[in-house]
């Protein structure tokens, strides 16, 4: 697991001195912040329903109804779904776990259900895109999106540190998979496009489909009990229109209507899936009413701006929160933060270019480090000038400085990566958002030498627990971005992976371009056969492979196991 990496390769037990720096520290807000989820705690807001905050990022909830209790969403690995089981067994009465409804596809809400005794003929529900959205994340770009996670949870910070890991905003801490928590994830055997209306454990459900944060994104509603579960449409932090782990498009408008949709329905409880309940129909619907108005305030500036042929960089620099809003403890900045959402809708109406013709092509990062460095009078002269704007608490022109020095000579990198890592420190020190500040000190201990740097994070990233519970076609779609293009531009190959029950599928090289497909592909080199989980753990090294063919586990049904570490070293590097 990735958090095995930070004890046993890169010691940070100890916090290391930083000299000529100033004294790390904490935003104020963000150390109060904390006390939101911190001790775990299960809260009751109505008869029968708790919910347990501080478990992992998420919280899981249980309902106890008549006949049975139904959980909704699992936390974020089996070892705090079964701290939580722990909890609420006593308090379900004996009564059999029902059902399980996830609110979305993030790791966080569906890792531990296996922790919590689904009876016989249980229901796992979801909506009907669960699957398919968590593939956009565990599948083609997962390895990008672990790296980035793992900065942005502070998964190699020390901890109870002023310089180190706070939270993570809306949970205590990652549990979860680079965290050093196992999953436990179940397939739905109940899924439905718009709503579900059903009896649950005696009680009266309604599901609706709510895209926001995520595009599967559901909400819970027991009109009997007018309790509403609102998943992650609303936590008690600035919402996450744009995550910087990666995402696609969170579109703003979605969001909004979405909550204007639960506004409607007069809640007297709110049961978010991260920070605590909020009791009372007046304080629900006037957080509600805050919240989506921050969300379309966001939305409508920056498309405004934008048609007034603004860029990001300037329009981040005119869209603020209205005084109402910022002062709103729902909409302080403790994990989204409006300029990153304003970028993201720029770039979700708009794309990459900001509509500056000097952007469209510029030189390549080195040759541009160089001309830059060369307006200072050459890099020496520009280091100094960026240790003059650190001592000076310019320490965003700092961090950007140094990263052309090292660029444009890299003589200098060890000088340039340390005066990088300070003021990213700096940066981090500042930030009110956790997911910032973490992203801030992963990096700089990455320049520094005192984190894994993305490519080891990958590396034990690679055929990680997630992508086991895709379905075999996101699987093999990861297949073709793997490709190396410099080692396959001669080669034209085939081979096929033979998964117990879940059919044949043929990934075929073609001079530099890889191509997949069902089915048996006659001419293929190799055919490679095995369960899906075993395929996907074999996938991570040549020495996986090798044990596993050794042990029986997967199976050569045509071609050599040199012909299968050819066509494998295909897809490395």
């Amino acid at each position: 697991m990735i958090r095995a990496l930070t004890v046993a390769a890169f010691g940070l037990l100890a916090t290391a001195a930083w000299a000529d720096e100033p004294p790390a520290r904490i935003a104020p807000s963000l150390a109060a912040h904390t006390a939101e989820f911190a001790p775990a705690k299960v809260y009751e807001p109505a008869l029968g329903v708790f919910s347990a905050v501080g478990y992992g990022i998420a919280n899981s909830i249980m309902v106890v109804g008549k006949s049975g209790v139904v959980i909704i969403d699992t936390t974020d690995s089996l070892e705090e779904a079964k701290k939580v089981w722990a909890e609420f067994e006593p308090r379900a009465g004996g009564k059999p776990v029902v059902a399980i409804i996830y609110t979305h596809n993030h790791n966080d809400h569906i890792s531990g259900a296996s922790a919590f005794p689904l009876a016989k003929g249980g229901k796992v529900i979801a909506q009907a895109s669960l699957l398919r959205e968590a593939a956009k994340w565990n599948g083609v770009a997962a390895p990008s999106i672990a790296a980035r996670a793992a900065r942005m949870y502070g998964v190699f910070l020390p901890k109870g540190t002023p310089d180190g890991f706070v939270s993570v905003g809306i949970g205590p801490y990652l549990s979860a998979f680079g965290g050093g928590g196992s999953g436990g994830f179940i397939t739905p055997n109940l899924t439905f496009d718009q709503e579900l209306k059903i009896t649950l454990a005696g009680e009266k459900f309604v599901l609706q489909h709510a895209p926001g944060e995520t595009e599967d994104q559901l909400f819970v509603w027991m009109p009997d009990r007018r309790v509403l579960f609102p998943g992650d449409n609303i936590y008690k932090a600035f919402p996450n229109l744009y995550t910087i782990r990666g995402t696609s498009y969170r579109d703003p408008v979605q969001w909004a209507a979405s909550l204007d949709r639960m506004r409607a329905l007069h809640a007297q409880v709110l049961v978010p899936s991260h920070t605590r309940p909020i009791v009372g129909a007046d304080a629900i619907a006037a957080t509600l009413t805050d919240y989506r108005d921050a969300i379309s305030f966001t939305h409508d500036q920056t498309v405004r701006w934008m048609n007034q042929g603004l860029t990001p960089d300037e329009i981040v620099e005119k869209v603020k929160l209205p005084a109402r809003l910022a002062a709103n403890p729902y909409l302080f900045e403790h994990y989204g933060t409006v300029e990153w959402s304003v970028r993201s809708i720029f770039a979700g109406y708009m794309g990459w270019f900001s509509g500056d013709a000097a952007e469209l092509s510029r030189d390549a990062p080195d040759l541009r480090a160089k001309e830059i460095t060369d307006l200072a009078g050459g890099p020496a002269a520009a280091l100094a000038k960026a240790q003059a704007a650190y001592t000076e608490g310019r320490w965003k022109w700092s961090a950007e400085l140094a990263t052309y020095v090292r660029r444009a000579d890299p003589s200098l990198k060890g000088e340039a990566d340390a005066l990088e890592a300070k003021a990213l420190r700096q940066l981090g020190f500042d930030s009110v958002s956790p997911n910032g500040r973490n992203y801030y000190l992963e990096q700089a201990a990455e320049l520094s030498g005192k984190a894994p740097g993305w490519k080891q994070i990958i590396g034990a990233r690679q055929g990680g627990a997630q992508a086991v519970g895709l379905p075999a076609s996101a699987i093999v779609a990861t297949f073709p971005v793997r490709l190396n293009a410099e080692k396959a531009a001669d080669a034209t190959t085939a081979l096929v992976l033979r998964m117990t029950g879940d059919g044949d599928w043929t990934i075929r090289v073609r001079q530099g371009v890889a191509e997949t497909s069902t089915g048996m592909a006659p001419d293929a080199a190799v055919v490679l056969a095995g369960a899906k989980a075993d395929l996907v753990a074999a996938m991570a090294s040549p020495a996986a492979m090798q044990g596993a063919l050794a042990s029986g586990k997967l199976k050569l049904e045509k071609g050599a196991p040199a012909d299968l570490a050819a066509v494998l070293d295909l897809f490395r590097g």
